[in-house]
């Protein structure tokens, strides 16, 4: 299921750990930095540790990976109208730093309101 249509790009951020998978990140400690540009900028970061993970505001002096998007694209990503692996690959969106922990996102985090 898809979170809701009138959530802003920040609350869909903000809600991630909500639905943060613990036994799918076992041991990780990473940090995931979104940079949010277009019509709804900002800075925000998931800190994941200890099977927890925590959202922040701001930017983080060294992130694992830092995700570069328009809100826009992140919207649709998070709301599956967007496939986010095809929209990386047609550029819609840039990473720096450890693409394999991008690619763990889906398994990390589903959302299931029930």
């Amino acid at each position: 299921m898809k979170p809701p249509d009138n959530l802003t790009c920040r609350d869909l951020i903000r809600g991630m750990p909500l639905s943060f998978d613990a036994r799918a990140a076992g041991e990780l400690c990473a940090v995931i930095q979104f940079r949010i540009t277009g019509a709804e900028p900002g800075d925000y970061y998931l800190h994941i540790a200890n099977g927890k993970c925590a959202f922040h505001e701001g930017v983080f002096h060294t992130p694992d990976v830092s995700i570069h998007a328009r809100s826009d694209v992140w919207l649709a990503i998070a709301r599956g109208a967007l496939d986010g692996t095809l929209a990386y690959l047609a550029r819609r969106y840039r990473v720096e730093g450890n693409v394999w922990l991008l690619m763990r996102m889906k398994a990390l985090f589903s959302y299931d309101p029930s």
